[in-house]
């Protein structure tokens, strides 16, 4: 799940430890994926839907308690995205989480 991606162990702590009440979907994307780069923040995409700005801030403020890092949490609905989204969504790479 979290084995080849750029995240130290207190981070993945903290990672599991925001998403620990979602039973929705949960990926990671970005920079944190490639073992190479250095820096980034930790990009989420969720696909719930409960209300995107509670969710986000719920993640956030838990990844928080735990490990002071950059999160960035992105909610959608998967039954409900855009052509936008999809089309967004279409060029990322995702590692999924939960």
């Amino acid at each position: 799940m979290l084995e080849n991606v750029r995240l130290d162990a207190a981070e993945k702590n903290a990672l599991m430890y925001a998403i620990k009440d979602i039973s929705d979907e949960v990926y990671l994307l970005g920079s944190r994926l490639d073992n190479y780069k250095r820096g980034g923040d930790i990009d989420l995409l969720i696909f719930s839907k409960q209300n995107s700005l509670n969710l986000s801030l719920q993640v956030t403020r838990n990844f928080f308690i735990k490990c002071e890092e950059k999160i960035d949490v992105l909610v959608l609905d998967k039954d409900n995205l855009s052509k936008v989204e999809k089309a967004f969504i279409k060029t990322l790479k995702l590692v999924k989480i939960n």
